[in-house]
């Protein structure tokens, strides 16, 4: 079978992209023949097994005037490519990738199957009238929309009228995992991991510089915590527009020697491995694949509680609406409350930390401090193989033959 994997992009940093390229390699070895095609060009970009093509050297994001026109543009470019490949199926990996893939069906009669699928909450955009109506029309169209949470599965059903949908939580290669976590630390990190004392004490978070991830809540929290263990150390992977004004906020809170933003890292696992506890603050998610790839490692996990994912992964003994009490101690990890959708870029002592950002932070001073709760929350790689490729795998064999 033919297939296209439409994306954005494949660049290093995205959970999408991380999806894309794994997807289509795994089912590359797998015996299908993958290509995949970008909706930008950017690099350094995921490994990854097949043909690779781009619409756009530049930036495909602007106004809405620039992105409309884009999809006009773009929609025949697929349909020919599709025509000249001799796709039999394509499948396309979040909201504008969607509306591409099925804009090419639509108006210029492209004949394949359309596998869309949903990454990121759905809810986020039911204030946009734009957004969501593009949503209700254009899944509508495709010939199933795989959804990587229940709970969003459960939103395009109940809040959008999308009933062409199914589960399939995303994969992860578990064995390529640990393989990756042996390797050094790049030499201009080392020195940072290895400050090593008995008091030293590593958290990680790993996620884009954006509104979504949340990470001034975090920094926030990280402030009381250190009153409390001065050589407690915070890692940040990541990039995004948010840097400049995360690391003022670092300097405001006389964070320096605690925070670090390293950036956007290859390979993320071997920081995780000279890690001891990985946190993670979004404000709203479609999975967090991150999150299982700290629990392939046996990390600890604090996590927001926020739709969608961290519940179903760390707490699959809650059903999507039980109310709980935080911080709530799940099978898996540890639930914190979520954050609320706002920018909070001031120092301790022009406002103090809110509700939740006080939980977090006891949450880390306790997980620092109680080792039987570390303990408890050291064996994550059992939960981490239900997500392992080969499982997956049989899920999206499964749909692509039906």
């Amino acid at each position: 079978m033919k297939i296209l994997i439409l994306v954005e992009s494949l660049k290093v940093g995205g959970g999408s992209e991380r999806f894309a390229s794994t997807l289509g390699s795994k089912l590359y070895e797998e015996g299908y023949d993958i290509s995949y095609l970008t909706l930008m060009e950017e690099n350094p970009k995921f490994d990854f097994k097949g043909e690779y093509y781009t619409l756009n050297e530049g930036n495909i994001y602007g106004n809405i005037f620039k992105r409309t026109l884009d999809l006009f543009r773009y929609a025949p470019k697929i349909t020919k490519l599709c025509k000249d490949l001799s796709i039999e199926t394509i499948i396309s990996i979040s909201e504008i990738a969607n509306f591409h893939a099925v804009l090419s069906r639509y108006l210029y009669g492209n004949e394949v199957r359309i596998i869309a699928s949903q990454h990121i909450n759905p809810e986020i955009f039911l204030d946009s009238k734009i957004k969501s109506s593009l949503i209700k029309f254009f899944y509508q169209h495709a010939d199933t929309t795989v959804c990587v949470s229940k709970e969003i599965e459960r939103i395009l059903n109940e809040k959008y009228a999308i009933q062409n949908t199914t589960t399939i939580y995303n994969m992860m290669d578990i064995e390529e995992n640990l393989k990756l976590s042996t390797k050094k630390l790049p030499e201009k990190y080392q020195k940072l991991f290895m400050e090593n004392n008995s008091k030293t004490f590593h958290f990680i978070s790993i996620g884009r510089l954006t509104r979504q991830k949340g990470h001034w809540f975090l920094i926030r929290s990280f402030r009381r915590l250190i009153d409390v263990h001065p050589y407690a150390k915070l890692f940040i992977l990541g990039e995004g527009i948010l840097r400049n004004e995360l690391e003022t906020l670092i300097k405001k809170l006389e964070l320096e020697k605690n925070v670090n933003i390293l950036g956007e890292q290859k390979n993320v696992f071997t920081f995780l491995k000279n890690s001891d506890c990985f946190v993670f603050s979004s404000l709203w998610e479609g999975f967090g694949l991150v999150l299982i790839e700290a629990l392939s490692l046996d990390l600890p996990v604090i996590s927001t509680d926020c739709k969608a994912g961290p519940r179903e992964i760390l707490s699959p003994e809650l059903d999507l609406d039980t109310e709980i009490e935080y911080p709530y101690k799940g099978e898996y990890g540890i639930l914190t409350q979520n954050f609320p959708n706002e920018l909070l870029l001031k120092g301790t002592d022009e406002v103090r930390l809110i509700q939740s950002e006080e939980i977090l932070s006891d949450l880390m001073i306790k997980i620092i401090e109680d080792e039987e709760l570390r303990k408890k929350y050291s064996n994550g790689l059992l939960l981490a193989e239900n997500y392992d490729v080969q499982k997956i795998l049989t899920q999206w064999n499964k749909l692509l033959q039906s």
